[in-house]
């Protein structure tokens, strides 16, 4: 087992989609701030999965941490982490509150409705979806969870600022977008530390797109469980087989740009209805949070 200290203490817990890939990127700038990662970790989530965390990555699935380089590691004051799926996971903020006292915690906010037309299905193939499933979340089924329940906010949100307290900063995407400067240097102010200069470079990252449609990249994300079988047999070790076939399964897995189209004003008004509790939530969020651990410029 892979050990590493100092365990993070500055911690971007999610939800998926809500700007945490940006601000990451923005926050391992920071001379003062070390990122041992090249993106996300999912380490308090390690072991087998406590929910689905993609429409091919079922519950019970088994999720091991990648190797936390702390090669350069220089006694930054901060040494963050990035894992979207945190947010989810009881095992993830018992861990914070039981055993990192000092870990600080981000979490952004994003609407429901955006959150759930990022994934990168169609459009029409989400919403057909999710209608054939009733709206109605299953861990079992995995998409639910992609299309349904990641997009839902409110409770684990109000969770974590029940557990954790002070050590908490919800931040909604619209305040990144707007403000991006000030929305980080507020952020250092928090954490203790000296603020950006008006000439950083916020270039966005992860922005949303749609993974290619076309036959044989859907049989490459979704081989037959035979093929699989059987890939195991000749290749046997997972290294070789990641060697191997990484290259093959990469483009099959990366979004393209895509341009949605604008909702219809009756599926509009149909997930508005599925999300109210959502949309009701971020849209008066100082009646649930106390305001001085929200980071909201509008």
């Amino acid at each position: 087992m892979h050990r590493f200290e100092p365990a993070p203490n500055l911690l971007l817990v999610g939800g998926p989609k809500t700007g945490t890939t940006s601000l990451m990127h923005w926050l391992r700038s920071h001379k003062q701030i070390y990122h041992p990662w090249p993106n996300e970790s999912q380490f308090l989530i390690a072991g087998v999965a406590e929910f689905p965390t993609s429409p091919i990555h079922p519950k019970g699935i088994g999720i091991l941490a990648p190797y936390a380089d702390l090669s350069n590691y220089n006694k930054e004051n901060y040494v963050m982490d990035k894992s979207a799926f945190h947010l989810y996971s009881t095992r993830a903020l018992s861990s914070i509150k039981d055993q990192m006292p000092e870990a600080k915690v981000i979490i952004t906010l994003r609407d429901p409705i955006d959150i759930m037309l990022s994934n990168t299905l169609t459009q029409d193939e989400m919403i057909d979806f999710c209608r054939e499933a009733g709206f109605v979340i299953d861990e079992n089924n995995p998409q639910t969870y992609s299309f349904m329940r990641f997009p839902q906010l409110k409770q684990p949100v109000l969770e974590w600022v029940e557990k954790l307290g002070d050590r908490v900063r919800i931040i909604p995407i619209n305040t990144i977008k707007a403000a991006p400067l000030q929305t980080l240097n507020e952020i250092l102010e928090w954490l203790g530390i000296e603020k950006f200069s008006d000439d950083i470079n916020l270039s966005k990252q992860n922005e949303s797109g749609i993974l290619n449609s076309a036959r044989w990249a859907r049989f490459v994300r979704t081989p037959p469980t035979l093929l699989v079988s059987l890939v195991k047999i000749l290749i046997p070790t997972q290294k070789l087989r990641k060697a191997i076939l990484d290259p093959i399964r990469s483009p099959a897995f990366k979004p393209k740009p895509y341009r949605r189209p604008e909702l219809s004003e009756e599926v509009r008004k149909e997930l508005e209805t599925v999300f109210s509790e959502e949309l009701e939530f971020q849209k008066n969020l100082s009646k649930y949070i106390d305001s001085n651990l929200i980071i909201d410029e509008s």
